[in-house]
């Protein structure tokens, strides 16, 4: 249902365990240490080994005691290697643990996008049923005020079908669809819009907040009929008055 977008990444890494608390890094750092001093300490065997075999005096006392240095040396390095192995593990050890912490985080806070997303759509739907209910009674009313309004008053039909709206201070006629599309239109953004959401006037397609709400064109277009049928009674009311 969801595709992630061609590189696109992930939201956020996974974080690895503090720096602080990391114990390998001041392990490794010793273990360079002593492997240096052992290399150096080797580097000098040679000369010792060279005095001893030429018997100088005391060259065998050295050399023994460079031996044993030396032995240290590489007991000190192996010592280390391990402590290096004990501590890359744990690191690791906390590093999934601290990953398996933020993967939580995550799940928690997509579950909580995730709902709102759900509510939100659910919300969306209702209205959308409530909506397309009224447009329906909306189109029953219309044919219905068609079928009461009072004939031989005006010379001309009444279209309920349509309404008046103001673009740029000049009245135009719009059909009910389009003022709905419009309203649609100028409450939405460019990504977001509703379906069939469109200008109500081709000269309002880049200025949506100057669309009329059509709650607006609604309740002037009923006055308007209500007035004008009002005009025609009482003006019907005097002309039978003065004819008595």
């Amino acid at each position: 249902m969801f595709r992630r977008k061609s590189g696109e990444d992930a939201a956020d890494p996974l974080p690895h365990a503090e720096a602080s608390t990391r114990r390998a890094p001041a392990v490794r750092e010793k273990l360079d240490c002593a492997l240096g001093a052992l290399a150096e300490l080797e580097e000098q065997v040679a000369e010792f080994a060279l005095d001893a075999a030429e018997r100088k005096p005391g060259a065998a006392d050295k050399l023994a005691g460079h031996r044993s240095k030396i032995e240290a040396a590489r007991t000190a390095v192996a010592e280390l290697q391990s402590a290096l192995r004990l501590a890359s593990r744990q690191d690791g050890e906390a590093d999934l643990v601290s990953q398996a912490a933020a993967r939580d985080r995550q799940l928690c806070e997509f579950a909580a996008a995730a709902e709102e997303w759900t509510r939100v759509g659910v919300e969306l739907a209702g209205h959308l049923e409530k909506a397309a209910n009224l447009r329906v009674n909306l189109g029953t009313l219309a044919e219905e005020m068609q079928q009461k309004f009072p004939t031989g008053i005006l010379q001309h039909p009444i279209d309920v079908k349509s309404v008046d709206i103001m673009v740029g201070g000049v009245s135009n006629p719009v059909s009910i669809d389009a003022l709905l599309a419009g309203e649609m239109f100028k409450h939405g953004l460019p990504n977001a819009f509703l379906p069939g959401a469109r200008p109500p006037h081709a000269m309002l397609a880049h200025d949506r907040p100057s669309i009329e709400p059509a709650a607006v064109a609604f309740r002037r277009a009923g006055a308007y009929l209500v007035a004008l049928l009002r005009d025609r009674f009482d003006a019907l009311k005097s002309h039978i008055s003065e004819a008595a």
